[in-house]
């Protein structure tokens, strides 16, 4: 074993020597030396395995030899700084920083990985705070040993918000689905409250601008710019006005009810009649139409705003361009039974371009370009509405279709689908994707045609002969201007047309995933589903589930209902 004291740091301490006489200390190992390094304060320098091993060779082959009298010196050991190593990402947006903890008493420190990242040119994003914390971790390594942190982060940008519309008075449909509460607490689901009229100068709709987003920055300080939110344009409908004072806010400039029509508000007349029988004749205004009474069997009642009944409709027929409330049910009959097909042998026909709300459906025929609610049943029916259907009364405790045939494209959100004896019927959702998909194909076209437009366009101007040939010609600098005129506007339809690209090809990419079928409580035997191009017709019955479009196959996913 070797003795201690042959081994002494050097003069600046940062070195370990160790002297040796071949003839005195041979044979020696490479783990001899090791052991001498193992004590302190020698340890806290980095061995330096090319001199250990050289030591033992030369040590090893001088013994016995005359030269093998002599003393040699050898540095075994080094004093190693921590080393400090940044990593910068790809897109320049995190830094990550390698460190190694040091041989010997200095280590690093927040100071030294501050200059190290300012040698990197990074000055902007550093979290000291999270440096600090995370340089706990290298105190407790041994010398040589690795640990990374992140140091510094880049700043997404923040996109703008788009523009909002804030509507600020209330739409008939929405008083079906607002029972008063009475004195006692309880609420008394007859009494919708009173019909929501407005007045001159009552304002309808505030409106809040797009903003332009928030900067971002990568970390090498390059700006990194958002996406501006989309503007909505506030129009002003029949019986509105754009406020003079205010440019964001829409204002009434009647007393009426307030109507939506193709998602344009605006104020009707409003002509309110107790019931309509034989004894009105059928109803058609230019304005919202208010039934305090009941529609009877044969009557029509067509207006170009909203129609609201508060009692009945019975096999009637019922248009409108706004929104169709009925407070209490749509009752209607066959006409015939050939073939068990329900297409035009119902006895009542609800049409509406906005949306369609009642308690209760049967043996009625409703068309919506909007969303269809029921809250209580939808029974021997044929249903179709662009937007969402639901049946259901806010709490999934009643809401069923039961027979006839629904076509919902956004959807439907229902308690329950069928009956026990096996009722027939027939249930169509998400059935746009292959039009969805023909609009993405021929977007694609219409930008590759624009792209190729704009390339030759591009073409053109970058071909223009020197500007000193044509400055002074009135006709060529014309040309020109209408050039790049076209090569700007061309620049802002590609723009667009690669959002729109965008917006569509998520929509086809996520098209069931948001189209589906949400049932609270039972689907039961017989009932036919077709969502897209997938179809199944139970055998039996299925508790809550949401109902899916996956892999061409119908799904029962029941993860959302554990």
């Amino acid at each position: 074993m070797l003795d201690a004291e042959l081994i002494r740091l050097s003069e600046d301490n940062n070195q370990v020597e160790v002297r040796l006489i071949p003839n005195k200390h041979a044979p020696l190992t490479v783990p001899n030396l090791l052991g001498l390094l193992h004590v302190e304060p020698f340890n806290q320098l980095s061995p330096i395995l090319a001199n250990l091993e050289e030591a033992v060779t030369q040590i090893n082959k001088l013994t016995g030899k005359p030269a093998g009298a002599e003393e040699f010196l050898f540095i075994l050991a080094e004093r190693h700084n921590g080393k400090i190593e940044i990593i910068l990402n790809k897109d320049n947006m995190q830094a990550e920083v390698n460190l190694t903890a040091g041989w010997g008493d200095h280590q690093i420190t927040l100071a030294d990985i501050l200059d190290e990242l300012s040698n990197n040119n990074i000055h902007i994003g550093i979290d000291k705070q999270k440096i600090s914390e995370q340089l706990k971790q290298l105190s407790i390594l041994s010398p040589g040993e690795q640990v990374k942190i992140i140091v510094a982060e880049g700043q997404l940008p923040i996109n703008g918000k788009n523009a909002e519309l804030k509507r600020q008075v209330s739409l008939a449909r929405e008083r079906l689905l607002q029972p008063q509460i009475k004195a006692d607490g309880n609420v008394d689901m007859r009494n919708l409250g009173e019909i929501n009229m407005v007045q001159t100068n009552d304002l309808l709709i505030e409106k809040i601008p797009a903003d332009d987003g928030t900067k971002g920055f990568d970390l090498l300080g390059k700006e990194l710019l958002p996406k501006s939110g989309k503007d909505t344009k506030l129009q002003a409908g029949p019986g509105t006005c754009i406020d003079p004072n205010n440019p964001l806010k829409l204002l009434a400039t009647m007393t009426g009810q307030a109507v939506e029509v193709r998602g344009v508000l605006q104020i009707d007349d409003m002509l309110t009649i107790k019931n309509v029988d034989v004894g009105t004749g059928h109803i058609e205004f230019k304005g919202s139409i208010l039934i305090t009474g009941n529609v009877d069997a044969e009557m029509i009642v067509k207006s170009s705003g909203d129609i609201t009944v508060m009692g009945f409709v019975d096999s009637a027929t019922l248009e409108a361009k706004g929104d169709i409330i009925v407070n209490k049910g749509i009752l209607g009959r066959q006409l015939t039974n050939k073939n068990n097909n329900y297409n035009h042998q119902l006895a009542t026909k609800i049409s509406a371009q906005g949306q369609i709300r009642a308690q209760f459906v049967q043996y009625s025929e409703l068309t919506a370009t909007g969303d269809i609610t029921i809250t209580k049943q939808l029974l021997h029916s044929v249903t179709h509405t662009k937007g969402k259907l639901t049946v259901n009364d806010g709490f999934n405790r009643r809401g069923d279709i039961v027979g006839g045939s629904v076509n919902a494209n956004n959807g439907i959100n229902v308690v329950s689908i069928g009956a026990t004896s096996g009722t027939k019927t027939e249930i169509y959702c998400a059935m746009q994707e292959d039009q969805i998909r023909v609009q993405v194909q021929d977007r694609s076209e219409e930008l590759k045609t624009l792209v190729e437009e704009d390339n030759s366009l591009w073409i053109k101007i970058n071909n223009l002969p020197p500007k000193e040939q044509w400055k002074h010609d009135h006709g060529v600098v014309t040309e020109i201007k209408e050039m790049l005129y076209e090569k700007n506007r061309f620049n802002q339809q590609r723009v667009d047309d690669e959002v729109e690209l965008q917006q569509l090809q998520l929509e086809l990419d996520q098209y069931y995933q948001e189209h589906h079928i949400n049932v609270g409580k039972c689907i039961f035997d017989n009932v036919t589903l077709h969502i897209g191009s997938a179809t199944t017709i139970t055998q039996r019955e299925y508790g809550p589930c949401r109902v899916i479009h996956k892999d061409k196959h119908i799904d029962f996913d029941y993860s959302k209902h554990d």
